[in-house]
This record gives C-alpha cells, structure tokens and sequence, in this order.
C-alpha cells in the first residue's frame, strides 16, 4: 500500500482533490443537481460540501476495485444527504475528485448490488433513505 495511505486507525485516509482551477462540478446551489453538458449531464455538488465534508465521504465510502489485484479503488461511493456521490482517482493511490452519481448515462455500467447496499445502510444510518431512495428513482438507471 503506498504510504500517503498510511491507516489512520484501521481506515485507508484518501485526499480529496478538486483541482486547481476546477468548477465543473461546483456550482452556487446548496444541494446536488446536473446541469447539460456536451457530453451528457454534469454532476454539481452542493456548495456546502468543503474539503473535510469531502474527505470524510472518501473515508467512510464504498471502495469499487475493478480487479482484485488493484492496489487502490478505482472508484469510491458515498452517501451525503441521501444523495449518492461517485469519487474517481486524481492521483493514483493517493487522491479522488467526486461529484453526485448516476447511473442513467449511457455506457454506464449498473453498480453491483453489494454497493448499492453499503450507500442503502449509509443513507439509513443518517435517516436518509427517502432522499437516497428518490435518487435511485431518478438517476439510478433502473436500480433499486
């Protein structure tokens, strides 16, 4: 495991990384919304989450490894107000840039069922699951 990954007690701490000069997925609302874009629909974050908001979701996320043998996720998932959150890695092993999943984009593949169940728990954990089960409904790509 590379040692910008050093377990901080038991947990992998993961940074956050939202990129110099980079708004695409920030805007001046405070919940998560998608604006059209040329490539499809552009996740915005609400303008509440900050730099510890964010690395606390990469902490308690759902790690989706797209081989065993991966050293580090190629992506996480997390849970925030009921909403669903997608991390992608920005420097690999060490830091993700995130923005509000969804699953209805073409080419998307469906989130495996384990996944879906970890982000269920999370969103019920904080009471949530309306919001989270609404989300599904709407963005989800027919996942339930």
């Amino acid at each position: 495991m590379p040692e910008s990954n050093a377990k901080v007690h038991g947990e992998v701490r993961w940074h956050y990384e939202r990129g110099e000069g980079r708004y695409k997925h920030r805007w001046s609302n405070d919940y998560a919304g998608f604006v059209p874009g040329k490539k499809g629909p552009i996740g915005k974050c609400p303008k509440s989450i900050d730099l510890k908001t964010a690395e606390q979701l990469l902490s308690r996320g759902v790690p989706f490894y797209e081989s065993a043998d991966d050293d580090w996720p190629a992506r996480i998932y997390a849970v925030h107000r009921g909403v669903s959150y997608e991390a992608v890695t920005t420097t690999p092993g060490r830091s993700y840039h995130g923005y509000p999943w969804r699953g209805d984009l073409q080419g998307r593949s469906q989130l495996p069922r384990s996944i879906i169940n970890q982000l269920r728990q999370q969103a019920e954990s904080t009471n949530d699951q309306q919001v989270f089960y609404k989300w599904l409904s709407d963005y989800g790509g027919g996942q339930k």
